[in-house]
């Protein structure tokens, strides 16, 4: 595995180096954030907290990192991925950078429109959301249109672009939601319904990159037939999808997470078990 994840840096175009450089600088820093609450402490959850900053580092980068490396299977030429990889590292960073811009100023980073300057960073804020939205619709479109990738690393790839164009969504809407809020004089509550939590489908969508396409990387190391891989990453696909799915169904219902009705539990159970088993394999067989 060592040397697989060593080739995939031998064999990076300078683009995805940048991305795999550039993400794993956004993890140190939400760890140091980590740091500064365990040596300073103040308040890990909160306006104004130190979570923030921390989890905005470590997605956002293992995020960066995780897209150069699909890139791997992407075809393109070189100004392509140019266009597409520099500014998705650069928009990840202006967003990491200002949530902690903001925790070091101890001010509100989302929807603060008191000042200025708050209201600019929040709005370029927007802006690299934007940009990052775009460069991953590309990509989705590119990795259904031609892929050069095995069957059951393809198979990852999809899936997992596809859950984290749902979870960039949902950001969108979590976006027109507050401003909303804030222009009608209200709090900006991540609310829909009496008890939909609009962060959770957020949260369960965006890190299927990380999970689907890993998954395949595992089972490339089992001596499982091709078709055998192929057949337990669509499962888990299913599966990851599945919980998305369950997610959504809650939170636009206006029910909070585990307030489950018979159905969307016994989908929820049905999805674990579908993801599950292929985790299982992949540990069990590598």
């Amino acid at each position: 595995m060592g040397a697989s994840v060593r080739g995939f840096w031998r064999e990076a175009k300078p683009y995805q180096r940048l991305c795999y450089v550039t993400g794993a600088a956004l993890m140190v820093l939400g760890l140091l954030h980590l740091v500064g609450f365990v040596v300073l402490g103040g308040p890990w959850v909160g306006p104004v907290a130190w979570r923030k900053p921390f989890s905005f580092g470590l997605s956002f980068g293992l995020t960066t990192m995780t897209v150069a490396w699909i890139g791997t299977y992407l075809p393109m030429p070189r100004w392509v991925g140019w266009l597409l990889f520099g500014p998705l590292a650069v928009a990840n960073t202006l967003e990491v950078l200002w949530v902690t811009v903001q925790r070091a100023r101890g001010r509100l980073s989302h929807f603060n429109m008191r000042s200025p300057l708050d209201e600019t960073l929040f709005m370029a804020a927007a802006a690299a959301i934007a940009v990052t939205v775009v460069v991953i619709a590309v990509l989705t479109v590119l990795a259904f249109a031609r892929i050069d990738a095995p069957p059951s690393m393809a198979s990852g790839i999809r899936g997992g672009l596809v859950a984290l164009i749902f979870a960039m969504a949902v950001g969108v809407l979590m976006i027109g939601v507050g401003i909303a809020a804030v222009d009608a004089g209200r709090p900006p509550v991540m609310t829909f319904g009496e008890a939909g939590s609009l962060k959770v489908p957020h949260a369960a969508g965006m890190h299927g990159i990380q999970v689907l396409p890993g998954l395949a990387w595992l089972l490339s190391f089992t001596t499982l037939p091709g078709r055998r891989q192929q057949r337990l990453v669509r499962a888990a696909c299913a599966g990851y999808l599945g919980i998305v799915l369950v997610s959504a169904v809650q939170t636009f219902g206006g029910l909070a997470p585990w307030d489950l009705r018979l159905g969307t539990g016994a989908l929820l159970l049905a999805s674990l078990l579908l993801l599950a088993v292929p985790v299982v394999s992949a540990i069990r067989d590598a």
